[in-house]
C-alpha cells in the first residue's frame, strides 16, 4: 500500500519504491520510472529533487504550489541552500528540521500554515529546549517561509508577530589565574599535553587544533597559520550516523596568522623531531594517524581538570581564558579580534566585555580617598 497521495510503495522485499512520470508514450499514456531505497524518506527526497529537475519553468510553483511544508523544505534545503553552505551547517539544518519542524508542521499544507500554529509550536518547544537553540530554529523557520513567500508559494509570510524567548546573557567560564597556574603546571609535565597549552596561548578553537598540520607551523617566523578545522558531523537519515570531516574554518576571518610564544615553539620542535613527521601530517594525530576527534580532546581536558579539582571546564574555556588574559594585559579589542578570528571587534566586545573577579578587585583597590 502506498502513502496517501503519493506514488511511493513498500515492496515485499522491504524496500520502498517511488514512481514518477518521465514523459508520454506514443499513445499518450504516461511513462513511469521507478526509484528504490531502504527508507521512505530517502525515496521521497529523491522524488522531490527529480520532479524539480524535470520542470523547466516555474519549477517550485509547479511542484510545490499545492504541496506540504515538508515538500517545500526538502526543495529549499537540497536545491537552494545546500550548494552554498558548509557540510556541518547543512547537517545542523537537517537535524533541526527533522527533529523539531517536521513533527509540528511537516504534513501541513504550506499555504495553510498560520501564525497561531507557529506560536503553538514555539511555546511547546520552549519547554524542552534552551532559549539559544530555540532562537536558531526560529531563524531557520523564518528563512524557509520567507523564501516560500518570495517564490509566490504563499500570499503572506505567517512568521509575523511571533514571540520568541530571549536568550539569557551568559558570562563565559574563565580560569582564574590560580586555576590556570595549577593546570599549566600539570600540562607541562607531559609532552602530549601541548595541544591544551596551545589553546591557552593562542585561543584556537578545538576543531582548529585538531586540523593543524606541520606545514601550518612556520618555525622560522614563529607563526601559526589557521587554514582548516575538523568537526564530527551528525546526519539524521534513518539510523543515526556521524562523520569526522575537515574543511575550511568557521568563517573567512578565521583563516589567520597567530604569533607563537617561544616556549611553545620549543616544545613543538621537539615533538616534530621525535616523531619524524611529514609536513602534511597532523600535529596532533588521532586513530590511524588521521585527524584527532574534537570530542576526544573535550573529554580529556574535562578529565584532567576534574582530577585537579577544577570544575566546569571544556575546550572553549581555554579560548575564553586566552581572550581574558589578553584584555587583562592591555591588548586592544582590534588586535584580539584578529587573534580570535572574529569578523569584527564588535563581536569580540560583545563576548568579552566582562570583568573577572580579579579585575574588579584590582580596580577597586586603585580607588583612593578624596581627602
Amino acid at each position: 500500500m502506498s502513502r496517501k497521495g503519493e506514488n511511493i510503495y513498500l515492496r515485499k522485499d522491504g524496500r520502498w519504491e517511488g514512481r514518477y512520470i518521465q514523459g508520454r508514450k506514443p499513445d499518450g499514456r504516461p511513462k513511469f520510472v521507478s526509484i528504490y531505497g531502504k527508507q521512505y524518506k530517502e525515496v521521497k527526497r529523491q522524488l522531490i529533487l527529480i520532479k524539480s529537475k524535470l520542470c523547466q519553468k516555474e519549477t517550485t510553483l509547479i511542484v510545490y504550489g499545492n504541496g506540504s511544508f515538508e515538500d517545500w523544505v526538502e526543495y529549499w534545503l537540497e536545491m537552494t541552500i545546500r550548494p552554498h553552505i558548509k557540510l556541518s551547517t547543512y547537517a545542523g539544518y537537517r537535524r533541526n528540521i527533522e527533529r523539531h519542524l517536521y513533527p509540528y508542521l511537516g504534513k501541513n499544507e504550506l499555504k495553510k500554515i498560520s501564525s497561531e500554529q507557529i506560536q503553538t509550536m514555539i511555546d511547546q518547544l520552549q519547554m524542552n529546549l534552551a532559549a539559544s537553540t530555540l532562537r536558531g530554529i526560529c531563524r531557520l523557520l523564518r528563512s524557509i517561509l520567507h523564501s516560500a513567500w518570495c517564490k509566490g508559494l504563499i500570499s503572506s509570510n505567517p512568521y509575523r508577530d511571533i514571540r520568541v524567548p530571549k536568550a539569557p546573557k551568559k558570562t563565559p567560564r574563565v580560569l582564574t589565574q590560580q586555576e590556570q597556574k595549577k593546570l599549566e603546571k600539570h600540562l607541562l609535565q607531559k609532552e602530549n599535553n601541548v595541544e591544551y597549552l596551545l589553546s591557552l596561548y593562542t585561543g584556537l578553537r578545538v576543531g582548529e587544533i585538531c586540523g593543524l598540520c606541520w606545514e601550518d607551523i612556520d618555525f622560522e617566523n614563529q607563526l601559526l597559520h589557521v587554514q582548516k578545522t575538523v568537526q564530527r558531523v551528525a546526519f539524521h537519515r534513518g539510523k543515526k550516523r556521524t562523520q569526522l570531516i575537515s574543511g575550511s574554518p568557521k568563517s573567512q576571518t578565521s583563516m589567520r596568522e597567530i604569533p607563537l610564544p617561544a616556549f611553545l615553539l620549543t616544545i613543538l620542535k621537539k615533538r616534530k623531531e621525535k616523531n619524524s613527521c611529514s609536513q602534511t601530517a597532523p600535529v596532533f594525530p588521532g586513530r590511524k594517524k588521521g585527524y584527532r576527534d574534537p570530542r576526544i580532546m573535550q573529554k580529556r581536558i574535562s578529565t584532567i581538570c576534574h582530577s585537579l579539582g577544577i570544575h566546569g571546564i571544556h575546550m572553549h574555556t581555554l579560548r575564553h581564558t586566552f581572550a581574558t588574559r589578553c584584555l587583562e594585559k592591555g591588548i586592544g579589542y582590534e588586535v584580539l579580534c584578529e587573534l580570535l578570528g572574529h569578523s569584527s571587534p564588535q563581536i569580540t566586545l560583545r563576548y568579552y566585555a566582562h570583568c573577572t573577579p580579579q579585575t574588579k578587585r584590582d580596580s577597586v583597590n586603585r580607588l583612593c580617598p578624596c581627602i
